[in-house]
C-alpha cells in the first residue's frame, strides 16, 4: 500500500454520526507491505512507514480541540499473531489538545454527548456500518496482546506539544497552557531491565515541569518517579479560592517535588509542598 496526500476527509462523514458537531481534516502518506487474512483480525504481517499529515479536529476549521503537524510510524515487524510488535520510531510533532470546563458538561461531552452517549449508541446500532468505531476496534484487536508480546520501539518522540486547560464554570476563567511539551524515550524494550521515559514543559502563565519515568517493561505495576514543578504564582489559582472563600491570594509562589517507588502496584512516596510568601 503506497499513498501521498491522501485526503482522509471521508472519515468526516461517520465522525457526523458521532458527534453535534464538528470538523475534521487530514492526509496520508503510506508505503507498508502487508498480509494477512481478512476472516482473522490478528493474523497480519506488516512492515513500512506511514505518517498522519495536518490533523485537525475542532468546534471548526478555526476552533481546534485537538490537532498536530504530522505522526510518524516506522514499522519494522508488525505481527500480532506471533506477539510482535517491533517499531523503529513513533513521533508527533506539535500536538494541540484543548480541554474546557462549562457550566454544564465539557467541550468533548458536548460534542459526543453526556459521557459518550453519541459514540455508545453508534457502537450499539449493529445495523450501521461506521469506519472511526471499525478502525478503533480493530486496533483495540490488533494491540490487546502488546505488553505481554516482544515489543521494541527505538524511538518514542513528541516535540512541541502544546496542552490548553480552560474553566468556564467558576466566577472567574481560569486558565493553564503547557506548552513546549517535550516527551522523549530512547528503545522501550522488553528486553531491557528498564524504560526511560522524560517529559518537561514549561507552565503558562509561569512555571514549568520535569518528570522523570523508569518502568520495568515486564511489569507496569513496577516504576520509579521523579517529578519537580516550580515558579508556580498561587494567585493563579484566585478563580477557585475566590470562589469558595470571597479572598483572593495576592502573591506568592508554589514548589512541588518528589520520588515515587512502586513495587507490585504499592506506592512508597516521598512528597515535598513549599509555598513561599503567600498573603
Amino acid at each position: 500500500f503506497v499513498s501521498h496526500k491522501f485526503d482522509l476527509n471521508i472519515i468526516g462523514q461517520y465522525l457526523k454520526a458521532l458527534t453535534n458537531y464538528g470538523s475534521f481534516s487530514a492526509n496520508l502518506d503510506a508505503d507498508i507491505k502487508a498480509n494477512g487474512n481478512l476472516n482473522d483480525q490478528e493474523n497480519l504481517s506488516a512492515s513500512g512507514q506511514m505518517a498522519i499529515n495536518e490533523f485537525h479536529f475542532g468546534k471548526n476549521i478555526k476552533d481546534d480541540y485537538a490537532s498536530f503537524d504530522k505522526l510518524v510510524v516506522a514499522i519494522v515487524e508488525l505481527n500480532p499473531k506471533n506477539h510482535k510488535y517491533l517499531f523503529d520510531s513513533i513521533a508527533i510533532s506539535h500536538p494541540y489538545f484543548k480541554y474546557e470546563r462549562y457550566d454544564y458538561l465539557d467541550n468533548v461531552q458536548t460534542m459526543f454527548g453526556k459521557n459518550g452517549v453519541n459514540v455508545t449508541a453508534v457502537n450499539a446500532d449493529q445495523s450501521k456500518f461506521n469506519l472511526v468505531i471499525e478502525i478503533a476496534k480493530y486496533v483495540k484487536v490488533i494491540s490487546k496482546n502488546f505488553f505481554e508480546s516482544d515489543y521494541k520501539i527505538n524511538r518514542l518522540v513528541i516535540y512541541k506539544g502544546y496542552l490548553k486547560f480552560n474553566d468556564f464554570s467558576t466566577s472567574e476563567k481560569f486558565a493553564l497552557e503547557l506548552s513546549p511539551l517535550t516527551v522523549i524515550s530512547d528503545s522501550i524494550d522488553k528486553n531491557h531491565n528498564r524504560v526511560s521515559i522524560s517529559f518537561k514543559s514549561n507552565l503558562k502563565p509561569y512555571g514549568n515541569l520535569s518528570v522523570d519515568l523508569s518502568v520495568n517493561p515486564k511489569d507496569s505495576g513496577e516504576f520509579d518517579l521523579h517529578y519537580n514543578l516550580q515558579k508556580l504564582p498561587i494567585s493563579m489559582f484566585d478563580p477557585y479560592t475566590i470562589s469558595y472563600t470571597s479572598f483572593p491570594l495576592d502573591r506568592g509562589t508554589l514548589e512541588l517535588k518528589g520520588t515515587w517507588k512502586v513495587r507490585n502496584g504499592r506506592i512508597k512516596s516521598d512528597n515535598h509542598l513549599v509555598v513561599i510568601d503567600p498573603r
